[in-house]
């Protein structure tokens, strides 16, 4: 009687407590168990495994840094040798006897540079002076002159006592030392090779478990080295990122990284003297090893999670699936923009309520997408006249002073064309209660405004003109956007040419795009890949709002305003050598034909 009246009870819930009730009873304690176990046998294994292995690499960097550190000093006390000082500055006075004997000492002293260290493979020192290399047991040919110089410049910017060169590890002393003394001739070059196989022994000797492996590489990761089983190159490269990416202040890090279905843990330390990063990982199946005692603990709990799942998502099929399939359905037609719907639920629960709320969304939404629609079609028309508002011929005070010298001089035949061309000028920017123009029309005005500019400058800069759109002569666009490009060469393009100037402007039908193509490009020699960079940053972020925008940026953000997110202005470095402005118009009356 008691079980059938907790049935009478749980029929007369509603949606969510059964969800939650079923959720608890079947998930929740199951999953809770297994949790636990994973995460505290996983836990206990991780810490030991990784302070294993961080008091490995932490012991081995250290000694390999002492080691280079040792090395390091070493070079700085030959470099103070006598001998060498001597054989590197008066060689050439002192007699032969002596200098064979200081040769040798010398040659002594690298024996025991290259004896001392288990990783010195070979120690030398170039003596210009002598003309020679100098080695432990003989001498060779001296460095070139190439070889030298490349030395030189790889020691102004090595930050490592390391360098890596030709596929060489060297550890290099030049005097005088390049980073202080601007001399092109070099007193000596101490120069110590590491072994790169006895590197590899050093981290072979660090591992443990037959999967283990490790690696050691510059900060630059221009060079590495890797020991263990798998030596795995596409495992070593995601090691060596994972390591800069994560690193801690301290250079001390610990990560796991993922590398072809395999999950290995990663205990690394950086050397700031050395600038390199020793790394140790080891497979996450030999660190979960104890682990596998949990099997079968887990399998019982899985089955029992199994059961409990099914029952539940057979309650949510019959209860819940229906009602959020259709309401899903639904979304999906509003996404695709069907506003005009109305969805009903029959039964009186939770999804009636939903379905009622979604019905008033839909409502709301249709009504603010058309306030949305006006509200943009007026601002993106008050927007178009403040921008063609902002337009300002600001040549025009140089060009009137450019008149008056001309009638200063009786220069009457320049005088006339002058104003002739600023009368033309004046009463095609005076058009205020006109939006558009005519292609030609537009064309024209840029001539006018060409000419006026080359009479001031013609003795600074060339003008070239092509025209190649007779059949568009009647196209309507918008007024005043190609005389703002051709201004901005001027006033930024060629403000610092004093001659051998050039601009060259082009006007094409491109067929094959539907497009009509204004460029301007120029000779100037102060746009950086940089500059046109920043400059392409600017037109985009144009293309999002603000009011405060001048010449190229004003045509960019009125073509977009006008046609779409398609056309505009367009950057790119210019043959002449300088930047090379397009601007890109859809070509109407083609497309037209087209369709």
């Amino acid at each position: 009687m008691k079980n059938m009246r907790l049935f009478g009870w749980m029929k007369r819930l509603t949606i969510f407590p059964k969800l939650m009730l079923l959720f608890l009873i079947g998930v929740i304690p199951s999953f809770l168990v297994s949790l636990q176990f994973f995460q505290n046998g996983a836990m206990s294994v991780r810490k030991e495994i990784w302070g294993s292995m961080e008091t490995r690499v932490r012991y081995n960097i250290s000694s390999f840094e002492a080691e280079m550190n040792r090395l390091v000093r070493l070079h700085e006390l030959y470099a103070l040798d006598d001998d060498i000082t001597k054989l590197s500055s008066m060689s050439s006075i002192l007699p032969y006897y002596d200098v064979m004997q200081m040769q040798k000492r010398v040659q002594n002293k690298l024996w025991i540079l290259e004896t001392s260290s288990l990783y010195v493979a070979h120690a030398k020192a170039f003596i210009p002076q002598l003309n020679k290399t100098l080695l432990p047991l003989t001498d060779i040919a001296p460095m070139t002159g190439n070889e030298v110089e490349q030395l030189k410049n790889l020691n102004k910017t090595q930050q490592s006592p390391i360098a890596f060169w030709e596929g060489k590890l060297l550890i290099n002393t030049i005097n005088p030392n390049p980073n202080y003394v601007s001399s092109k001739n070099v007193l000596y070059i101490l120069q110590s090779e590491l072994d790169q196989y006895k590197l590899n022994v050093f981290l072979r000797q660090m591992l443990g478990e037959s999967d283990e492996g490790a690696l050691l590489f510059t900060d630059k990761q221009d060079w590495y080295s890797n020991a263990g089983s798998l030596e795995d190159s596409a495992l070593d490269k995601e090691i060596m990122e994972n390591a800069v990416l994560q690193a801690e202040p301290t250079g001390v890090g610990r990560s796991i990284v993922r590398s072809e279905g395999r999950t290995f843990y990663i205990a690394y330390e950086r050397s700031e003297l050395l600038k390199m990063t020793l790394a140790l990982y080891v497979p996450e199946e030999k660190v979960l090893g104890p682990l596998h005692r949990y099997r079968a603990w887990f399998r019982s709990l899985f089955g029992a999670a199994l059961v409990a799942v099914f029952g539940f998502s057979y309650s949510i099929f019959r209860s819940i699936h229906s009602p959020i399939r259709r309401m899903v359905q639904a979304f999906r037609k509003v996404e695709n923009g069907d506003l005009n719907l109305n969805i009903k639920h029959k039964n009186n629960d939770e999804f009636q309520y939903m379905y009622g709320q979604f019905n008033i969304m839909v409502g709301r939404l249709r009504q603010s997408v058309q306030d949305v629609y006006h509200s943009k079609i007026m601002a993106q028309q008050s927007e178009l006249k403040q921008l063609q508002s902002q337009i300002n011929p600001h040549f025009l005070y140089n060009t009137y002073y450019m008149v008056h010298r001309m009638a200063g001089m009786h220069d009457f035949e320049n005088v006339e064309r002058a104003t002739k061309f600023l009368g033309d000028y004046f009463i095609y920017i005076t058009r205020n209660a006109v939006n558009d123009a005519n292609l030609e029309q537009e064309w024209n005005h840029t001539l006018s405004y060409l000419e006026i500019q080359q009479m001031r400058f013609q003795s600074r800069i060339e003008a070239d003109v092509f025209y190649q759109c007779e059949e568009l002569g009647t196209l309507r666009i918008p007024r005043l956007i190609f005389q703002p490009l051709v201004e901005n060469a001027y006033q930024h393009g060629l403000h610092s040419k004093t001659e051998n100037g050039r601009i060259v402007l082009t006007l094409v039908n491109r067929l094959e795009e539907n497009a009509v193509v204004f460029s301007v490009e120029d000779n100037g020699e102060t746009l950086s890949e940089e500059k046109i960079k920043a400059l392409e940053k600017k037109l985009e972020d144009s293309s999002f709002g603000g009011l405060e925008s001048t010449g190229m940026i004003n045509v960019h953000r009125r073509i977009r305003l006008r046609f779409g997110e398609k056309w505009g202005v367009r950057l790119e470095k210019s043959v002449l050598g300088g930047l090379k402005v397009s601007l890109y118009l859809p070509d109407l009356f083609h497309e037209a034909e087209g369709e």
